[in-house]
């Protein structure tokens, strides 16, 4: 996040749904991890889930910038963002979802944040800015993450460090592999020729590059920039890639791999992450104070 983009909080209890999910969607079982985590694979439900906090987080120390700002002299509101809101196609550890639903609605993009509208209309103010003001603004970041740390980040690189080899060890696993190549024989009728080896390979991964100069490939959801002939394209190609990672049980597969190994990495690291997710309940605890001492709580 950068001086320039001005976000702030609304918060409505400042706390991070760690509990089970609603087991009766597609793709979830009883099966749950030591921290409590459900297995539901179409929200990709990991048990590292409990140690992780929204990045939405960061922009609580706006709701210090605002009154730093003022006290110095330049009008300054911070926009109503709300931090316990994210994109319905992020899991808990802000991976982008994809799969069937997804897919027939955003093809390989994601639905945008609840909240962009208004991230934007705060990004583009800022480029309004006198290089005072834009000077001030870094002044008040700094002096507000002295009152409330970035903890949420440092907290989130750590899981995502632990989480890692898990990523990397479920797309090597051999019934992964058996499944990604039963993916590109169902991929075949597409006619693209730079098919990769899986969905995740390392050789190129979803979309392909010829798949994307088919539709204009955007990340941010389906934006003005695309023709509808182009956003239908790219369902189809991204909808018809869904559905072969479900037949060829590519996609339960890998779940499935991924969710064992970070088991075995909750059951292996206990001390530590125990440790963090104290660190993760002091955060939050200090988010509530500064809320409520900003009479936000």
């Amino acid at each position: 996040m950068t001086g320039a983009v001005i976000l702030a909080a609304t918060l409505s209890g400042c706390t991070v749904t760690d509990g089970p999910v609603d087991s009766s969607e597609t793709g979830s079982s009883a099966a749950t991890a030591g921290t409590g985590v459900e297995k539901n694979r179409m929200q990709w439900s990991m048990p590292l889930d409990t140690y992780t906090i929204p990045g939405k987080y960061g922009y609580v120390t706006h709701v210090l910038v605002e009154p730093c700002m003022r006290e110095n002299g330049f009008a300054y509101d911070r926009p109503d963002v709300d931090v316990t809101r994210s994109s319905p196609t992020m899991s808990a550890s802000e991976r982008s979802l994809f799969n069937t639903e997804t897919a027939a609605q955003w093809g390989y993009g994601s639905a945008p944040d609840p909240d962009v509208d208004k991230i934007r209309a705060a990004q583009a103010d800022a480029t309004t800015w006198s290089p005072e003001q834009h000077e001030q603004f870094s002044a008040c970041t700094a002096q507000a993450r002295e009152v409330l740390p970035e903890d949420w980040a440092r907290i989130d690189s750590t899981v995502a460090s632990i989480g890692m080899s898990a990523w990397t060890g479920a797309k090597s696993a051999p019934e992964v592999v058996a499944a990604a190549q039963e993916w590109v024989r169902c991929m075949q009728p597409l006619g693209f020729s730079d098919l990769p080896s899986s969905p995740n390979s390392d050789d190129g991964g979803m979309p392909t590059d010829a798949m994307a100069a088919t539709f204009g490939w955007v990340t941010d959801g389906m934006e003005e920039s695309q023709t509808p002939e182009q956003q239908a394209e790219e369902i189809r190609i991204a909808t018809f890639d869904a559905e072969c990672q479900e037949s060829s049980g590519y996609a339960d597969a890998l779940y499935e791999a991924e969710w064992s190994r970070q088991v075995s990495i909750v059951e292996d690291n206990e001390d530590a992450l125990a440790r963090l997710l104290e660190e993760k309940a002091a955060y939050l605890a200090r988010v509530d104070e500064v809320m409520r001492e900003a009479g936000l709580g």
